[in-house]
């Protein structure tokens, strides 16, 4: 009998031990998130939090189970716009939890988890400006995030429309929208979702406007690093099961749907968590 607990212990321990290796490294999972992509992630009272957070915590609670009896260590790792892709690909963090879109050049260098949220990119300006479409942005200064999907998107329009825009970036979503305040820049190329947050959360909503046009429609998702299948494998099963139990959409709401931000779930994502 002891020879029997002594093999099942070690049986054990050389489970959580693999467990360990495949998903994260020396006991500690890395989180990266976004200081200022709101509602998805951003600090509050210095501590990370927003949607794509909560999910995560979800995912990371699957790990901490997986390794178990083995603990687990989480540390959260501030990223930007430009190093986001970079720092998951060199294991810098495990999993990006901000507001990442997915397109073929970053799905080249990581890996995505099943989406958790769709975005159109849309454009800002203020209202009165002038600007009612994308060819009115002739020769117009527009601020957009180095690193952002909605970069190159509109760098194509201008080439093929010939409309010489003269591009400014950033690499903070608020300061993007604070020169767009005050008139430094006339338009603010962004995710619809955070740009309509930003403008709800002003202190005057209906000084700003979105084009009608949209330069795509695209899928956000959390980055994993392509060289660790199995944290993809316990991402996509756990947002599975907290869309199948109800919890994904309540998440949603918290962030989503409040008092003064409302931003409904949209038919693209109902399908996607659906049909996993």
């Amino acid at each position: 009998m002891r020879m029997t607990c002594t093999l099942l212990a070690a049986l054990a321990a050389g489970a959580a031990q693999a467990a360990e290796t495949q998903l994260v490294a020396g006991g500690e999972i890395k989180i990266g998130y976004r200081e200022s992509a709101a509602p998805f992630s951003h600090a509050e009272g210095g501590k990370p939090a927003g949607y794509t957070i909560d999910l995560c915590e979800h995912i990371v609670d699957a790990v901490r189970k997986a390794m178990a009896p083995a603990t687990l260590k989480v540390t959260y790792v501030p990223l930007t716009s430009s190093d986001r892709v970079e720092k998951v690909r060199s294991g810098a963090v495990d999993l990006e939890c901000g507001a990442t879109t997915v397109t073929p050049q970053r799905a080249a260098e990581v890996a995505f988890s099943q989406p958790i949220f769709y975005a159109d990119t849309k454009i800002m300006v203020k209202s009165g400006s002038g600007i009612d479409s994308i060819a009115d942005l002739k020769g117009k200064r527009v601020i957009v995030n180095q690193g952002a999907a909605g970069a190159p998107l509109l760098a194509r329009a201008d080439l093929d429309k010939g409309l010489h825009i003269q591009f400014v970036k950033s690499l903070d979503t608020r300061e993007s929208f604070k020169s767009l305040q005050q008139n430094k820049v006339d338009a603010f190329v962004h995710d619809d979702v955070q740009l309509v947050r930003l403008a709800a959360t002003s202190a005057s909503a209906k000084d700003f406007m979105l084009l009608d046009e949209s330069l795509s429609s695209d899928p956000i998702a959390i980055m994993v690093r392509k060289d660790n299948p199995q944290l993809k494998r316990v991402a996509d099963a756990t947002l599975a099961k907290i869309a199948a139990s109800g919890e994904l959409a309540k998440i949603y709401a918290r962030w989503f749907m409040t008092p003064t931000f409302k931003f409904p779930m949209g038919s693209a994502l109902k399908r996607a968590l659906k049909m996993p």
